[in-house]
């Protein structure tokens, strides 16, 4: 693999050229900026769980239209993180149609024919991870402003093309990291800022188990080799389409346990476990309460996982089911990150000298002297984070506002990249079985270890790339 960023780009765009898969008529569009009595025509690129609930709070919205909805599969019963949901493009469309009250809205099966419509404004990407880059990048391309679901890339080097795309076309890129806009992390994280418990020293994080199939919580875990599924419909092209720049197993099988609605998480060439799934929510807010939104850590270390054990992985299923490692930023902080078995609840301690600060989702524990603290009583040299009063805690809203002001939302396009780089990391250290990696936050490159370094960058297949 090429060695530096503008070379990894440069091959990035070449084999797009020479691919063929890639958008047409993208050319070097800038993002539309509507004014205040335009309507945002939004598409939802990805009809799965978090499609559905990102949708659903973009149509509360009355500036915004939901005009396409895009995947290729039809309609699949076999759906959502109960495995008995109906998703799919046609699943997304009646439901669209029934909430404006018309029959209008185009369901598409391949997402470049949706950038390829100059309607369109901006779009929810929330598939599956190994098709965020792609998407994203042909999208700004084609001058659509991005909400982006995490984590937000499969890999380090994706980040890269991504954070250059919104800079050269203007777009407004929002990663689906709604912790940022919720108060309870929000005060967590200017209460660390601000030091009002003294000096944090050090942070415990617990990661929520995914949802789907590794755990065995709702789908069996079943690597035989099967048909494709008649959600697929034509099924070679919807198949192909489907799998995108994800390496195909043999004889471009359909294996359950990872094809199955949400499963490719627990394959390397799709996902990144559980590590990336909750990871890039909570070392987000460990990022944002230490001020490091566009750096990071130096090293990750003290790594312990089960992700070599035949017990638990396969040749198909290759993530870590438990695990443990430490977080290790220039200054000596470090935080401990373990799975939910491990740690025992799923948030952020952070360890203070005048007491422990834990937060979660709708979770604020704080010692007794700074419980009832408010963020009105910052004072004029302290550290106030990004709020938007308008959003209220709807990460969405933030999104649309953001677009119509011609800024950057609560979580954009970089520090989604540095979050999710944090769990590429671990995930890189488990899979060498390395104890430890160094890392360079500046130059993003691991220090020390080339084999380490060559797995920052992804490698796209089936004809796929920028």
């Amino acid at each position: 693999m090429k060695s530096t960023r503008k070379e990894f780009l440069g091959m990035g765009a070449l084999a797009a050229i020479c691919s063929g898969c890639g958008t047409f008529n993208i050319g070097k569009a800038r993002g539309r900026r509507p004014t205040p009595s335009d309507t945002l025509n939004l598409a939802i690129i990805g009809c799965g769980p978090m499609g559905r609930g990102n949708m659903g709070s973009f149509m509360k919205d009355p500036r915004v239209r939901v005009t396409h909805v895009c995947d290729p599969i039809g309609e699949s019963k076999r759906h959502g993180y109960n495995a008995r949901t109906p998703h799919g493009r046609d699943v997304f469309k009646r439901q669209v149609d029934d909430f404006y009250k018309t029959d209008v809205t185009k369901s598409i099966a391949d997402f470049r024919e949706v950038l390829a419509d100059p309607s369109v404004d901006a779009v929810q990407i929330s598939t599956g991870d190994y098709w965020h880059a792609i998407i994203a990048v042909d999208a700004m391309k084609a001058g659509k402003h991005v909400y982006c679901q995490k984590p937000m890339t499969l890999g380090i080097s994706e980040g890269w093309a991504m954070i250059d795309a919104a800079k050269e076309h203007g777009i407004t890129f929002q990663v689906g990291s709604q912790q940022r806009s919720a108060p309870e992390f929000r005060k967590a994280a200017e209460i660390i800022r601000n030091g009002l418990l003294g000096e944090c020293r050090s942070c415990t994080i617990g990661l929520c188990y995914a949802h789907n199939d590794a755990l065995k919580q709702n789908y069996t875990r079943d690597c035989t080799p099967s048909p494709v599924p008649d959600c697929f419909n034509p099924k070679s092209s919807m198949w192909d389409l489907y799998q995108g720049p994800a390496e195909h197993w043999e004889n471009n099988a359909y294996i359950p346990a990872i094809h199955d609605p949400v499963c490719w998480r627990w394959s390397s060439r799709t996902g990144n476990g559980s590590i990336a799934d909750w990871g890039a929510h909570h070392f987000d807010i460990l990022q944002w309460a230490l001020g490091m939104d566009h750096s990071g850590p130096v090293a990750i270390e003290n790594v312990k996982t089960d992700i070599h054990d035949p017990a638990v992985t396969n040749r198909y299923l290759d993530q870590a089911k438990t695990y443990e490692f430490d977080i290790v930023y220039g200054n000596g902080f470090r935080a401990h990150v373990g799975d939910l078995g491990t740690i025992g609840y799923n948030g952020l301690k952070f360890h203070c000298e005048k007491g422990d600060l834990f937060v979660s989702r709708g979770k604020f524990e704080a010692p007794e002297a700074i419980r009832n603290w408010k963020e009105s009583d910052l004072k004029g040299s302290d550290v106030r984070l990004y709020a938007n009063d308008h959003a209220k805690t709807c990460h969405e809203i933030d999104f649309v506002d953001a677009i119509y002001e011609g800024r950057q939302p609560a979580c954009p396009v970089e520090v989604g990249h540095r979050s999710a780089t944090i769990c590429h990391l671990a995930n890189i250290a488990a899979r060498l079985g390395r104890k430890s990696v160094r890392w360079d936050p500046k130059a993003e490159r691991v220090v020390g270890d080339a084999e380490a370094n060559g797995m920052i960058f992804v490698k796209h297949h089936n004809g796929w790339g920028f």
